[in-house]
C-alpha cells in the first residue's frame, strides 16, 4: 500500500478523506490496483500485505488508527475485542438502556408523515446524545461555503489563509405574503411551465444519451423501462466503470474473482445491524474496517429509535440492497462520463438514479476511493458513501443529520418509486460576448431578504453555488448551500458519479430532480426537518419543472483581487455559461425563465456580495433572463441592490461595458487605500463618481484613471447613451480600461 504522510495542522483539510483532525496527519492511499497492470493485481496486494508488516507508524488517536489499520480480515478482527463489538447488532440493541434513547413517539426519517420542525430541533425528541460534544463554527467554516474548497488545495504547498468567511448558521427567513420585496413582483417573472409547453419527442443522439426505452411518454403509473433489454458494458476511460462489469475484478484468497459476485455474496446474507452492514461492505472494500463506520454505527444506535432501527434493517435495507443488485437489469447501457470541454447530456429514470445511489450507499463503485493525483478519477468527486460513515461522531453531528436525509430518501423510493426522468447536461461555452463593449442596460429584478432559492424558485432557473467538484462536501462535513441542496434532493448526488470537475467556461444543468426533505439551520447547525412532498408539475418527458444550474465561483484570497478585470470577466463568463441557452429562438419561443439566485460565492469563498450581484445581473441580461435575488436576511443588501439597479437602469442608465469600467476603477481605489474600502462600498461608489461627492483625502492618492474633472465629464455624458464611459476611448476626460492579468483559475478556484 502506497502511503504519503504529511503533517499539517489546519482546519482546511478536515473534510478530506483520510485526514486526521486530531493528529494533523493526512495519508494518501491507493485504494485500487493500477488499471494498466491487470495481470499483476495479486502481486500488488501481496506487496501491500508485506508492506503493512514493515510499516511502523505511531498510532496516537482513534481517527488515525482507522486510516492506518490493516486491510486483511485477521488484522481487523484483532483490533476489535468482544467487549468493543457485540456479537450482533440485535444483541447490542437489547443491551442499550431505554433511558439513553430518544423518545419513541418522535417522527424520524424512517417513519411516515414527518413534519417540519423549526429552530433546528432534533427530529427525535430534541434530546442531546450521550457524550455529545458541540463543535465550534470555525471547525465547519472551511469545509463547505459554496462547496468544499479543500478539494482543490495542493497538500504539498504552503497556503495563505483566505479572508474570514461570512457563513450564517441559520436558514433564511421564510417568505410570507407580507414580506417586503422590491422591484418586479415574484409572480410576474417568467417561469416554467410556459404557456407553450411543447417539447420535441425524447430522442437519443451522440450528445444526448437516453438510458430508457423510446419512444416514451410520461405516465405516473408506469415507470420507464431501461434500454436495451440486456446489459451491455464498456470498461474504458470514457464511461463509468460499473461494479457489475465482468472486467471489474477483485483478489480473494490469492485468486482473482469477479467483483460483482463478491458484492452479491456479501449483501445477500442477513444484515441485522450496522456492524453486519460494515462487515458486508468491507468484503469488497478491504481497506475499510468497523472503525471506518463509526458515524453510521452511532447513527443507528444513538439516533434511530428501536422501532426505526428495526424498520430500516428489516424492511428498508433489504429493499435497498435488492435495488442495488438490480444494477445490470436497470442500467443496461454504458453511462458516458461528462468530460471537460464537451457538451453532453444524460437522461435517466428516477428508478435508475435510485439504483445508482443505492450502490453508492453500499460503496460498490470500483476505483472511486483513490484520491491521489495519479488516480484515474482524480478529477472527479467521490461517489461511494464511506466518507460519510467515517469519523469521530462526537465532532460530526452534521453527518448524522445528513444520514437522516439519506435514510429518508431510501425510505421513500423503496416504498413508492417515482416514475419520472431527470436530465443532466454539461454545458461548455466557447465564445463569450465582448462584455466591455456591450451597451445593454440591466435586466429586471425582484429582490427580497426573505425566502430561499429552493422554496421560492418554482419554475425558475435555480442557481447552485457549486464547487467545481459537484456536490462539494456533501459526503463529508460541508453543509451550506450546495451541500444542503444535494441532501434535500439526493438525486443530484448521482452527478458525482459521471461529472468531471468544471472548467471556467462550463456549468452543469440538472432538470427534474425531486425534493424529498425539509431542513432547518445552516452550516454547523444544519438539521434534517422532516419529509417533503414535491408537488412540482412535470413536462412531457416526465421531468419536474425544477431546473438547477451549478456554477462554481472563484475563491478570493485577497479582497481587492476580485475587482480586477480578469477575475470579473471570469465570473461573468462562468455565470453566463449557466444562464445561456444555445440556439434559442426568442421570436417564436416564450421568454426564458428568470434566474433565481443569491449571494453566490460570498461565504468561505470570500466574494463581495455587491460585486457578485452585479456580475450575475450582467450575465443574466446578456442571456435575456430576469433575476430573482434572495439576500439571505440581509435587508440592507436588499435595499442597496434595488437602489443601484434603479440608478443604473433609470436614474443614470448605462450599459454593461460602462458598469465594468466602474467596477475596475473601484478595485483600484480600494487597492490604493484600505480606508476607502471601509467607508465606501461598490454600490455607494458608483453614484458618487457621477454626483461629484467622491472626495479624496490626503491619505488617499488619486485613483488612476479617475479625477474630479473626470467625474464631472462623465456626469455630463451620462445622458449621452451608448457613448458614455467608453472603456476603449482615449479621448481626454474619459476613463480607460487598463488590461489586467487574469487570476490563475486552478490556483484560486475551490
Amino acid at each position: 500500500m502506497l502511503k504519503r504522510i504529511i503533517k499539517l495542522r489546519s482546519p482546511k483539510f478536515h473534510d478530506i478523506p483520510g485526514w486526521c483532525l486530531d493528529c494533523g496527519v493526512y495519508v494518501f492511499d491507493m485504494s485500487e490496483p493500477p488499471s494498466k497492470k491487470r495481470k499483476t493485481i495479486l502481486d500488488f496486494f501481496r506487496r501491500k500485505e508485506k508492506g503493512n508488516k514493515k510499516d511502523s507508524v505511531e498510532k496516537k488517536e482513534a481517527p488515525l488508527d482507522s486510516v492506518m489499520s490493516s486491510a486483511d480480515s485477521k488484522s481487523k478482527e484483532s483490533q476489535i475485542t468482544p467487549s468493543d463489538k457485540p456479537s450482533s447488532s440485535k444483541d447490542f440493541s437489547r443491551s442499550v438502556s431505554d433511558e439513553n434513547k430518544h423518545a419513541q413517539s418522535a417522527v424520524g426519517p424512517l417513519q411516515e408523515g414527518g413534519s417540519s420542525v423549526s429552530g433546528g430541533a432534533s427530529m427525535y425528541g430534541g434530546a442531546s446524545r450521550k457524550g455529545d460534544v458541540s463543535r465550534t463554527d470555525s471547525q465547519n467554516s472551511y469545509c463547505s461555503s459554496d462547496g468544499d474548497p479543500t478539494q482543490e488545495y495542493d497538500m504539498l504547498q504552503d497556503f495563505t489563509d483566505p479572508p474570514t468567511p461570512d457563513i450564517p448558521d441559520h436558514k433564511p427567513s421564510q417568505k410570507r405574503d407580507d414580506s417586503l420585496w422590491k422591484g418586479k413582483s415574484l409572480g410576474s417573472l417568467y417561469r416554467n411551465p410556459p404557456e407553450m409547453n411543447l417539447l420535441p419527442p425524447l430522442k437519443s443522439h451522440p450528445d444526448h444519451h437516453v438510458l430508457i426505452k423510446l419512444p416514451y411518454k410520461y405516465d405516473p403509473k408506469e415507470r420507464p423501462h431501461p434500454h436495451p433489454h440486456h446489459y451491455t458494458d464498456k470498461w474504458d476511460s470514457y464511461h463509468v466503470r460499473m461494479p457489475c462489469s465482468n472486467q471489474s475484478e477483485f483478489p480473494v484468497n490469492n485468486k482473482i474473482r469477479r467483483r460483482w459476485d463478491i458484492i452479491e455474496s456479501a449483501l445477500r446474507k442477513p444484515i441485522p445491524g450496522p456492524f453486519e452492514l460494515a462487515d458486508a461492505i468491507s468484503k469488497y472494500n478491504t481497506r475499510l474496517t468497523d472503525k471506518n463506520f463509526r458515524v453510521l454505527t452511532e447513527f443507528c444506535f444513538d439516533i434511530l429509535s428501536n422501532s426505526e432501527r428495526t424498520q430500516f434493517f428489516d424492511v428498508i435495507l433489504p429493499k435497498t440492497i435488492k435495488l442495488a443488485l438490480s444494477l445490470p437489469h436497470l442500467i443496461t447501457q454504458p453511462i458516458p462520463l461528462l468530460k471537460r470541454e464537451k457538451n453532453k447530456s444524460i437522461t435517466l429514470s428516477q428508478e435508475q438514479i435510485a439504483c445508482l445511489l443505492a450502490n453508492a450507499f453500499l460503496c460498490t463503485f470500483p476505483r472511486r476511493n483513490a484520491r491521489g493525483k495519479s488516480a484515474e478519477y482524480y478529477n472527479y468527486p467521490s461517489i461511494n458513501f464511506n466518507s460519510l460513515y467515517d469519523g469521530d461522531p462526537r465532532f460530526q453531528d452534521v453527518k448524522l443529520e445528513k444520514l437522516k436525509c439519506i435514510f429518508n430518501y431510501f425510505r421513500r423510493v423503496t416504498t413508492a418509486m417515482p416514475a419520472g426522468v431527470v436530465t443532466f447536461t454539461r454545458q461548455c461555452v466557447d465564445k463569450f460576448p465582448d462584455w466591455k463593449n456591450l451597451g445593454d442596460t440591466l435586466t429586471d429584478i425582484h429582490v427580497s431578504a426573505e425566502g430561499t432559492i429552493e422554496d421560492d424558485g418554482d419554475g425558475l432557473l435555480q442557481v447552485d453555488f457549486a464547487n467545481k467538484y459537484m456536490g462539494g462536501g456533501v459526503l463529508g462535513m460541508g453543509a451550506v448551500q450546495e451541500e444542503i441542496r444535494f441532501l434535500i434532493c439526493p438525486e443530484m448526488i448521482v452527478t458525482r458519479l459521471f461529472t468531471e470537475c468544471l472548467e471556467k467556461n462550463e456549468s452543469l444543468i440538472m432538470k427534474g430532480c425531486e425534493r424529498f426533505s425539509n431542513y432547518s439551520g445552516y452550516a454547523g447547525k444544519f438539521k434534517w426537518a422532516g419529509d417533503f412532498v414535491d408537488k412540482t408539475l412535470r413536462d412531457q418527458w416526465g421531468r419536474l419543472f425544477t431546473d438547477v444550474v451549478a456554477i462554481d465561483a472563484l475563491i478570493i484570497r485577497e479582497y481587492s483581487h476580485q475587482f480586477k478585470m480578469g477575475s470579473v470577466l471570469r465570473e461573468i463568463n462562468k455565470a453566463y455559461s449557466g444562464f445561456f441557452v444555445p440556439h434559442y429562438n426568442f421570436v417564436t419561443q416564450p421568454p426564458l425563465p428568470a434566474v433565481c439566485t443569491g449571494n453566490w460565492g460570498c461565504g468561505a469563498f470570500g466574494g463581495d456580495k455587491r460585486l457578485k450581484a452585479l456580475i450575475q445581473l450582467i450575465a443574466a441580461t446578456q442571456a435575456r433572463r430576469e433575476v430573482s435575488y434572495f439576500t439571505f436576511d440581509d435587508s440592507l443588501l436588499r435595499d442597496e441592490l434595488y437602489d443601484i439597479h434603479v440608478y443604473l437602469t433609470k436614474t443614470n442608465p448605462m450599459g454593461i461595458g460602462n458598469i465594468l469600467t466602474l467596477i475596475e476603477q473601484y478595485g483600484k481605489k480600494i487597492t490604493d487605500s484600505k480606508q476607502f474600502k471601509k467607508t465606501t462600498n461598490l454600490f455607494q461608489y458608483i453614484p458618487k463618481v457621477f454626483d461629484g461627492t467622491l472626495e479624496n483625502t490626503d491619505s488617499e492618492p488619486e485613483s488612476p484613471g479617475f479625477t474630479r474633472s473626470d467625474s464631472r465629464e462623465m456626469q455630463y455624458q451620462g445622458a449621452g447613451g451608448e457613448d458614455e464611459l467608453d472603456g476603449h476611448s482615449n479621448t481626454a476626460g474619459k476613463s480607460t480600461l487598463h488590461k489586467s492579468n487574469s487570476l490563475d483559475y486552478k490556483a484560486h478556484t475551490p
